[in-house]
């Protein structure tokens, strides 16, 4: 049976079709030229590594932020959050699975960039500060430290503001910043002036310096040493071990300066009529250190931080290789593709 569709609809229709497939075509060469450039796919990998990573202990982020910055309000009482175990059933009672991971949304709109920005970075700087040494991967540890130092700083300037809310939305409990990220940025530079989205940032910019320079000379160190699966390549439970080891050791040298941090970020909405009041770093080192003491007050979380620091940190340098070894192929086969 023969179409009844007249010869112009038909003609319509065709034009139409060729136009979608075009247009298809155009944006599957669009993608791959896109994940021909090595410094996009190493910036996707960043990304995506540091998204996959935070979310996967993003309760423990929570508690940790909330152990640190608890002697704010607490002003001489028994504090509330006293261990990870009692915190975690609190938050579940309280407010359930979705509490535990309060924040969460707004840090890996964060993360993805931050991340992203950091191995970029590091990459791009262990080229540019060593040469053909860096380009090979031959550096020694200290170049690895300033290298990634550098790119930590880089990564902490340009998304600052996204960190100082996703504090203060964790450390909510009267549902101020519950109507998401921009609204609360907003509120912030609405009531305490725009320069309040950059409080806590000396002792961040001063504090990230060791800790991603560490993550990264550590692990980069370490890498020469794993074990070796059969095709010549570190194996995955080798890589987790470095990672985790590299995010031991840089979040406990940084570990008071984050502290001080989160205290001056959330300290306008935390602390009472009565309360103390810091006006900058070296106050608020001081003052923490003199009224909690350097362990219960500098280092109040630490151990959860550790806790969620190692598969952290162990996660997101596997999920970056996995992710950029993926690209890498993709964009070899491609290029096999045209030339064949």
């Amino acid at each position: 049976m023969q179409s009844k569709e007249p010869p112009a609809r038909r003609t319509t229709i065709g034009r139409r079709d060729s136009v979608e497939a075009a247009a298809l075509e155009s944006a599957e060469v669009g993608a791959e030229a896109f994940i021909a450039s090595p410094a996009v796919r190493t910036l996707i990998a960043g990304g995506v590594a540091g998204v996959v990573s935070r979310t996967a202990v993003a309760p423990l982020e929570r508690v940790k932020i909330l152990l640190q910055v608890q002697g704010l309000s607490a002003q001489g009482q028994t504090p509330h959050h006293t261990s990870l175990a009692r915190s975690l059933r609190e938050l579940w009672r309280t407010e359930g699975m979705l509490g535990l991971y309060k924040g969460n949304t707004v840090n890996c709109v964060r993360v993805f960039p931050s991340s992203a920005i950091q191995f970029g970075a590091y990459a791009d700087l262990k080229t540019r500060l060593f040469g053909e040494r860096g380009a090979r991967g031959e550096l020694l540890p200290q170049e690895r430290l300033v290298a990634g130092g550098l790119a930590g700083a880089i990564a902490q300037l340009l998304t600052y503001p996204l960190d100082m809310v996703r504090a203060r939305i964790s450390t909510d409990m009267a549902g101020r910043y519950h109507n998401g990220i921009v609204a609360a940025i907003v509120t912030v530079a609405r009531d305490e002036g725009p320069a309040a989205l950059f409080r806590g940032l000396l002792p961040s910019l001063i504090g990230i310096v060791p800790y991603v320079g560490i993550d990264f000379a550590v692990y980069d160190t370490l890498r020469p040493h794993m074990p070796r699966n059969e095709r010549g390549e570190p194996t995955v439970v080798g890589k987790l071990c470095a990672g985790g080891f590299a995010g031991a050791c840089g979040q406990t040298v940084a570990y008071p300066l984050d502290t001080v941090r989160r205290v001056l970020q959330v300290q306008d909405v935390k602390v009472k009529h009565s309360g103390v009041r810091y006006g900058g770093m070296l106050e608020a080192l001081v003052g923490i250190g003199r009224r909690d003491g350097i362990v219960r007050g500098l280092y109040a979380g630490l151990t959860v931080n550790i806790v969620k620091v190692i598969p952290s940190v162990a996660i997101s340098f596997v999920c970056f290789e996995a992710v950029k070894g993926a690209l890498d192929g993709a964009s070899a086969s491609h290029a096999r593709g045209e030339k064949g």
